[in-house]
């Protein structure tokens, strides 16, 4: 295995070169424009998601190669130290991928590899309701927002409003391109604290400051939302809610912080806020579900769930939340 110092006294350049001679064929897959993620789940079998599809690549790697990939990887990374050794995933940001890694015994058929890379650029919001901006065509949206023509002035108004808002949906379906594009549309004058797993948001506002949870170190989200109540945000901006941080998240919304982002995954926007309650009660801190499900009511402005048809990504639906009552979220379109 690669030494690993931290990252401080290897060059950096010497092991990108490494890398890329490692990747081999994988870096001309990773180069083409419409080829979203390289997925290796065994020796010789490479899967590519090309033009928002699922296809076999049609090329030899082998688990050597796999390793060697992934050990580099580790090496470049402050995040992983002693990885192969502990815990044998791999989760992490570079370049302008995200990378998820699994080594043997645990992954049972040999090294496996996920490379998904980011967008490339900022979607503007119009492109969420008048297509698809990330599938392999332009296409309209699902019947229930194209009959909507209000669909980007509602999310403008909820932005500009400083509603709490979730963007759910599965994997793959551009949660992350449209809180971009949602970002984007804050106000230059406010200060947002940016919290992320791995880096993926491409966020360009001028006063932000950007924090990435450090596992090695012991630093969790929780921690990091936490901490950003100290840092005078205006707005605080999570990658994904995930866990025990979703009742801290929760309680910055109720105490003046307001206007808050995030993603998370749901397959509706009423199972988003029933995940949001199951998250919240990760935290340990004895309240009921039902007191949970109150705040959330209260809290979460909007949700905007994304699906996808066909390899294509689009806005199913977007969902105003009023309130808890009767055991039920009282949301409308």
């Amino acid at each position: 295995m690669l030494p690993y110092d931290g990252g401080m006294s290897n060059e950096p350049s010497y092991l990108e070169s490494l890398l890329d001679d490692a990747l081999g064929d994988l870096s001309r897959l990773l180069d083409e424009a419409n080829v979203r993620e390289v997925m290796v789940n065994a020796p010789d079998d490479v899967w590519v998601e090309r033009a928002g599809q699922l296809e076999p690549a049609h090329l030899r790697f082998s688990a050597a190669a796999t390793r060697t990939v992934i050990q580099v990887l580790a090496a470049l990374s402050a995040r992983t130290a002693g990885f192969e050794q502990t815990r044998p995933l791999l989760d992490m940001g570079f370049r302008d991928w995200r990378i998820s890694a699994v080594l043997p015994p645990v992954a049972v058929q040999g090294p496996a590899l996920c490379l998904r890379k980011h967008g490339g650029r900022i979607f503007p919001l119009r492109q969420f309701t008048e297509g698809s901006p990330t599938g392999s065509t332009t296409t309209s949206p699902a019947p229930e927002i194209s009959r909507r023509l209000d669909v980007q002035d509602q999310l403008l108004h909820w932005v500009q409003e400083r509603k709490n808002l979730l963007v759910s949906g599965g994997t793959g379906t551009g949660k992350t391109a449209l809180l971009n594009a949602l970002i984007a549309r804050i106000p230059e004058t406010q200060r947002l604290v940016v919290i992320e797993d791995t880096r993926e948001l491409r966020v360009e506002h001028p006063n932000r400051v950007v924090f990435e949870a450090h596992p090695a170190a012991g630093v969790t989200l929780r921690d990091l939302v936490r901490q950003a109540l100290r840092f005078r945000p205006d707005r605080i901006i999570i990658g994904e809610v995930r866990g025990a941080e979703a009742f801290d998240l929760l309680q910055a919304m109720n105490t003046g912080h307001e206007g808050c982002l995030g993603t998370l995954h749901a397959n509706s926007a009423e199972e988003a806020l029933h995940r949001l309650v199951q998250l919240v009660l990760q935290a340990g801190m004895g309240w009921t579900e039902e007191a949970i499900a109150r705040q959330v009511g209260r809290t979460i402005g909007g949700i905007i769930q994304l699906g996808r048809v066909e390899g294509r990504r689009q806005i199913d639906h977007i969902q105003r939340v009023e309130g808890y009552e009767h055991g039920r979220y009282q949301c409308y379109p």
